[in-house]
């Protein structure tokens, strides 16, 4: 074969350049580290080593963010430690307090220490680190608590993403932590008028208080062969969300044991089965105590009447509305500083749901939280009224309305619920004209479709005096006007449901309102005519405001309302709950120690959550490590160089080049003779 100097020339090139790729190749590798400069050169290594690339960019995302979210968490755990030291502080200073040798000015001490423990854990739920509040749920630049114990933040989880789907709280909201519920904790309810043995205290003038083993004569005093049968009269709500209206004499030979029985009875208690305890306490007081853990639902209110002049039981003439029974002597059981409704002419501790809210300057507020019956949540303005009303239809019930306007005038109204096609309607003064209720499409609202907001507008209309005023024209001319007249209330009075389910109403035109307002079912206070037995009859269907027995113990605390309420006791030395002294409605000492273990035990609980938290981070957080390490690993095999391998290849090669390259010199420094 022939070889020209062109065939030469071009294969001495293409030896040249091969060598010197294959020798830049692995002097690349042996520089970089890694098998591969681009993605051409192997498809497969490429995709494998950005695949384990992206994964271990997010294992190292997941160990930046948990390890993040684990401080949080544990600035979290150090202050829910200092939670934990004032609380028992607090109880220690409660403690001292029920000591009865303790003089007035030693209570103020006591109360004054107890009003700065108060400030300091309203300071730690204010803890701020690095600009983040951490009660604050996810709201973080939100101050928490404000002075008036009130919570401003949401209720909200902060989570940290540690893989696909996967999260983890980090976080205790305020919401849970200073207003939440505990499902291991049973309601307790308690009259709150002390009740003495009156036959002892006739007779010797001794306070001795009533015993279940003492008579009902004992109970109720006066001249045992004068006295009719005296009647009981209750009014409450069962754990199963049901109301009920009872009335039942009782002979004055009986027991008290045997009226706490008929109560039992009337919450639902059979001869087989308990949903309720009911006892004297220490000092005489009836406390209902309902049995399944969790509930909020229990309520109850009860008075006793009794005609002192006749051998009769009050109540055996045609009544049913117990105003006409204001000639007779009352028992009381539960007392208020709660004013009656206007029309009320029975004695204060008597009247059950017919009161007026509460006012403080230009706001009034109800004192009945709405609580819907399947959950044991507050009502929202979305809520319906039939899932928390104790009555299923709603249809029939008519709510009263009655107080003063905006203005100063008087005003009685009432709310007609009905499921008929016209839908449910409300009057003003006994007039002729029916508002019908609409709903946000123009709609007549059937009773059990009507909610919280529409019931709110209704309130706001008619504290305004702001009435549509086209009755009679179409539908849709009526629903134009009765949206009209509710915008143009909202402008001065805002009604509401504050954190606790409790009706608000706000006068936005002044600091000291006008308004007045009573809400209660027409229901309220009627009872049936048969005295000789226990019997159920028309019940009230939901409360708003009433003079009901004090929650003793809930599943659901209120954090710096419940402290407050301690320190006033301690500051009016009221050791017991006494409806006569101070504040009729105070737990007083006693009963705030049993409030102070239940906080303290809530607030452990939220601790340890917060542990948890920050356990699971960090395991988090190691685990990204290890399998971060893992996947690199991995990644190596696949994507580095043999270091020795690719010296080994660079020698070898590199003396490959040497050798061509010597041999090129040769053959071009032959000559003619050579080949000769």
């Amino acid at each position: 074969m022939r070889i020209t100097d062109s065939l030469f020339y071009f294969n001495t090139k293409n030896n040249y350049q091969s060598s010197m790729k294959k020798l830049y190749d692995v002097n690349n590798q042996i520089s970089t580290g890694s098998k591969i400069q681009n993605s051409y050169e192997d498809s497969g290594i490429y995709v494998d080593t950005m695949r384990l690339n992206h994964e271990v960019t997010t294992l190292d995302q997941v160990k930046k963010t948990s390890s993040k979210a684990q401080t949080f968490a544990n600035n979290t755990d150090a202050t829910m430690n200092q939670f934990n030291d004032t609380l028992l502080k607090f109880k220690t200073k409660l403690i001292q307090s029920a000591n009865a040798s303790n003089s007035k000015t030693s209570l103020e001490a006591l109360a004054n220490d107890l009003s700065a423990m108060r400030d300091q854990l309203k300071s730690v739920a204010n803890t701020s680190i690095n600009g983040q509040f951490l009660f604050s749920g996810s709201a973080l630049d939100v101050k928490p608590i404000n002075n008036d114990g009130t919570y401003n933040g949401n209720d909200q989880s902060l989570e940290a993403s540690i893989g696909s789907g996967v999260k983890l709280s980090y976080n205790i909201d305020g919401k849970t932590l200073f207003q939440g519920r505990d499902s291991d904790y049973k309601k307790i309810v308690s009259t709150n008028v002390i009740q003495y043995n009156q036959t002892t205290l006739s007779d010797s003038g001794d306070k001795v208080y009533i015993k279940a083993g003492d008579s009902i004569q004992d109970l109720v005093g006066g001249d045992a062969t004068t006295n009719g049968k005296p009647v009981f009269y209750l009014s409450g709500r069962k754990p199963d969300g049901t109301t009920f209206n009872n009335k039942f004499a009782i002979s004055i030979t009986s027991k008290v044991s045997d009226l706490l029985d008929s109560i039992g009875t009337s919450f639902g208690n059979t001869s087989t089965n308990k949903v309720v305890d009911v006892n004297l306490n220490d000092y005489g007081q009836i406390e209902v105590k309902d049995l399944k853990n969790g509930n909020s639902l229990l309520s109850m209110h009860i008075f006793g009447a009794i005609d002192r002049t006749s051998n009769g039981a009050v109540g055996n003439a045609d009544k049913t509305d117990i105003d006409n029974l204001t000639s007779v002597d009352i028992i009381s059981f539960d007392k208020s500083n709660f004013a009656n409704a206007s029309g009320v002419t029975l004695a204060d501790t008597a009247t059950y749901t017919r009161k007026n809210f509460e006012k403080s300057g230009n706001d009034l507020l109800g004192n009945v939280s709405q609580i819907v019956k399947s959950t044991n949540e507050f009502a929202i303005p979305s809520t319906k009224l039939v899932d928390v009303s104790g009555v299923v239809p709603l249809s029939g019930v008519n709510l009263k309305l009655s107080g003063v306007n905006q203005s100063g005038t008087s005003f009685d109204a009432q709310i007609n619920l009905s499921n008929s096609a016209g839908g449910s309607t409300f009057t003003l003064d006994g007039g002729s004209t029916n508002y019908t209720i609409f709903d946000a499409n123009g709609n007549p609202t059937k009773a059990d479709d009507m909610t919280y907001q529409q019931l709110s507008d209704v309130i706001e209309m008619i504290t305004t005096n702001s009435l549509p005023t086209d009755t009679n024209g179409t539908a849709g001319i009526q629903a134009d006007e009765y949206n009209t007249a509710i915008t143009t209330a909202k402008n001065s009075v805002e009604v509401s449901l504050n954190y606790q389910g409790k009706i608000k109403i706000h006068d936005k035109t002044t600091s000291t309102s006008k308004i007045e307002f009573a809400m209660y079912d027409d229901n309220a206070d009627k009872f049936s005519d048969d005295t000789t037995a226990t019997s159920i009859t028309t019940a009230t269907s939901m409360s708003f405001m009433a003079n009901d027995a004090v929650a003793i113990q809930a599943p659901r605390i209120d954090f710096f309302k419940e402290l407050d309420e301690m320190i006033s006791a301690v500051r009016n030395g009221k050791f017991s709950m006494d409806a006569n002294s101070g504040d009729p409605r105070n737990l007083g000492i006693e009963n705030s120690i049993l409030k102070i273990d239940h906080i303290s035990d809530h607030i452990a609980k939220q601790h340890t959550k917060i542990g948890s938290y920050s356990n699971a981070l960090q395991s988090a957080s190691e685990r990204a490590d290890f399998l971060s390490l893992n996947v690199k690993t991995v990644r190596s095999k696949i994507a580095d160089v043999d270091l020795a391998e690719a010296y080994m290849n660079f020698t070898q090669l590199s003396n490959n080049y040497q050798a061509m390259l010597s041999t090129i010199s040769k053959i071009n420094s032959m000559s003619l003779l050579n080949y000769m």
